[in-house]
């Protein structure tokens, strides 16, 4: 077989390639023009508001993915950052006291002055945990911050505007124990803390 024999035979292979190729390319751009157009509903406003409305363009801007719940369904009340916001060196010096009115409410017993004379630093101990609509195309970033107050560990709770990345507010905050199966993650995140410190000194 001579050499223009050889590429004459070799054509038709050449174009049966290139159109799979083509067609490869042609049904990627097309499911993923449909993932854009998807129609994304979300809840507003807390877990009890029943009412939804059309959350599509926060989602389709890539600055928010669906959040699966416990069951495995994807949430229509909570959503996860693609890349959550840090904090400023200003606004973590707020930190500790975003959190005192939730400790004055909840742990009443906490020694506050204490607390306040030498606030934690909280620059490490906190981590982004979910985001929410507060109200139709407002959604809000919810952090866990991580505090160790005598002898005793808390996670509390906070929020922050997701657009400006200000107006921080506390929400809820809780006891830490080591026997509570639900608690499981947050001991985690404690031992994480513990280990970094540590190495840090």
């Amino acid at each position: 077989m001579d050499i223009v024999t050889g590429l004459q035979l070799q054509k038709p292979r050449t174009w049966l390639l290139l159109v799979t190729v083509l067609l490869a390319v042609a049904a990627e751009f097309k499911i993923a023009k449909g993932d854009a157009d998807t129609k994304v509903m979300m809840h507003f406003g807390g877990w009890d508001v029943e009412d939804t409305f059309d959350a599509s363009r926060w989602f389709n801007s890539g600055m928010y993915k669906p959040r699966s719940e416990a069951d495995g369904r994807t949430s229509m009340v909570t959503m996860l950052r693609a890349k959550p916001l840090t904090f400023t060196k200003d606004q973590i010096q707020e930190l500790p006291f975003t959190v005192l009115a939730l400790l004055r409410n909840e742990f009443p017993e906490i020694n506050r002055e204490t607390y306040l004379d030498n606030p934690p630093d909280l620059s490490k101990r906190y981590r982004y945990a979910y985001s929410a609509f507060s109200k139709p195309n407002h959604p809000e970033d919810y952090y866990y911050l991580y505090l160790e107050l005598e002898q005793r560990r808390f996670v509390a709770t906070i929020r922050r505007d997701a657009q400006s990345g200000a107006d921080i507010a506390g929400r809820f905050i809780s006891e830490v124990y080591a026997d509570q199966p639900t608690d499981a993650e947050h001991i985690k995140v404690f031992a994480e803390i513990a280990e970094a410190e540590h190495k840090a000194r």
